[in-house]
């Protein structure tokens, strides 16, 4: 969250366990299979996002589980979704400060880093196990993603901004 004057509420856990139900089930859906490759990978966005934001709630055992979850809920090898999202939260985790405080414009940019490193390590995972190449457009998600970036963080801000009150 960039620096900013306005003070914000703190974030109930049901707030975010909610965030990643809804992450869940909107992965989970039965996309077309023309627009599969489109389709940015939700779940992984809500642990950048809540690692920056709440570093102290959500970490890597939260990716770990989500992970797993993801795994089973898409019948893949099981421990890849798991691997790909630790390892986006280790360095979401490792840099926080950092990007916690940078535009979201360029929250965007580091977010399309993370989640292309994260499917690359799955891709990778694929071809270590003979599966074929699932080609270069599997990654067009990833700039989708950088894309809503901003909305994202703009919408779950949105419950937590206190009203501005003017005095005159």
């Amino acid at each position: 969250m960039p620096v900013t004057r306005q003070l914000l509420r703190p974030v109930s856990i049901s707030f975010i366990l909610f965030s990643f139900a809804l992450a869940l089930l909107i992965n989970l859906l039965p996309w077309q299979a023309k627009i599969a490759n489109l389709a940015p990978d939700f779940v992984a966005m809500m642990v950048v996002y809540w690692t920056l934001n709440q570093p102290r709630r959500i970490g890597i055992a939260t990716a770990f589980i989500l992970g797993i979850i993801m795994d089973v809920g898409d019948g893949n090898v099981l421990g890849q979704h798991a691997l790909a999202y630790t390892v986006v939260a280790y360095l979401a985790l490792s840099r926080q400060r950092l990007i916690a405080v940078f535009p979201f414009w360029q929250q965007a940019l580091v977010v399309l880093g993370l989640l292309t490193l994260g499917q690359t390590l799955m891709v990778l995972i694929q071809l270590s196990l003979g599966a074929a190449f699932v080609g270069w457009t599997y990654f067009v998600g990833n700039v989708l993603a950088a894309v809503l970036w901003v909305p994202l963080c703009n919408l779950m801000l949105s419950h937590q901004r206190k009203p501005v009150t003017v005095n005159l």
